[in-house]
């Protein structure tokens, strides 16, 4: 069965950090989650002074967060010692757990960045595991190329290429290009919550356009279809299994139950968040 488009969304302008412009998709007033995504972040600009205040340290509890910059670098430090410098194609998979303190700084910019931060929450079962770190260079992404068709496979499995990035929940996250002669294909495994980030040019899934800057969320169905609209598009691809529980956030914590919140709050203020 085909999927389609259930909804298209547009982000909302937001300032975060240390006074950062963003343009959050998922986490919302128009899209709180798409189980189990529970945020997606762009900042994209060539002005400094929109993103040079960066992120400093601060805490996580019960996610991984998922930086992919295209264009420009972070300096990434964390109270596990994990660190490094994200430039560009680099992504950053930082497994939270029971909690972590990290920040994320620009550096060597020359005016111009680009990157997305995607959260992914923990089941339950997972929350409290023990933080890990990973540092994926553009040349450990292995990136299939067909006529009118470019997937980078950061996570999960496309045409038996299989993405490094090593997880806790099953997810793919591809990052696809497409013109007007190639055709995304893809057939994502029955449950599967999926949804589609345009971030150049446009695309077609099923009848519907989708334009640059906007998210469409699928429809249940597991066979997807994407080609490119006019001169073609490229976009964001996450496809993972729902969790099936509740949401709950505080800030930089999303757990299960408002206790849990509460417990976050209070380890982080006694210092044994991480």
């Amino acid at each position: 069965m085909n999927s389609k488009v259930k909804q298209v969304i547009k982000g909302q302008h937001v300032v975060d950090g240390a006074g950062v412009k963003i343009n959050r998709i998922i986490g919302s007033y128009s899209l709180e989650h798409i189980d189990p995504f529970v945020l997606l972040d762009e900042i994209k600009s060539d002005d400094p002074e929109d993103y040079i205040a960066g992120f400093p340290t601060h805490p996580h509890r019960g996610i991984e967060t998922i930086t992919y910059m295209i264009k420009g670098c972070f300096r990434h430090k964390d109270s596990r010692g994990g660190g490094g410098l994200l430039s560009d194609g680099c992504v950053q998979w930082m497994t939270a757990g029971k909690g972590i303190l990290h920040s994320e700084m620009p550096e060597n910019n020359n005016g111009a960045l680009w990157g997305f931060q995607l959260w992914l929450n923990l089941p339950a079962k997972d929350k409290m595991v023990e933080p890990r770190y990973q540092h994926l260079t553009p040349e450990m992404i292995p990136e299939v190329k067909r006529k009118g068709l470019s997937v980078k496979v950061i996570s999960g499995t496309y045409e038996d290429v299989t993405g490094p990035a090593k997880n806790w929940v099953e997810s793919e996250y591809f990052d696809v290009s497409v013109d007007s002669t190639g055709k995304f294909e893809y057939r994502k495994s029955a449950g599967m919550n999926s949804f589609v980030y345009v971030h150049t040019g446009s695309v077609k899934i099923g009848t519907d356009i989708v334009r640059e800057r906007e998210l469409a969320e699928l429809d249940d169905g597991t066979d997807v279809n994407i080609s490119g609209e006019g001169s073609g598009g490229g976009f964001l691809f996450l496809a993972g299994h729902p969790n099936k529980e509740p949401i709950v956030r505080g800030g930089p914590f999303v757990m299960n139950t408002e206790e849990e919140i509460m417990q976050a709050y209070r380890d982080y203020q006694n210092g044994v968040l991480f």
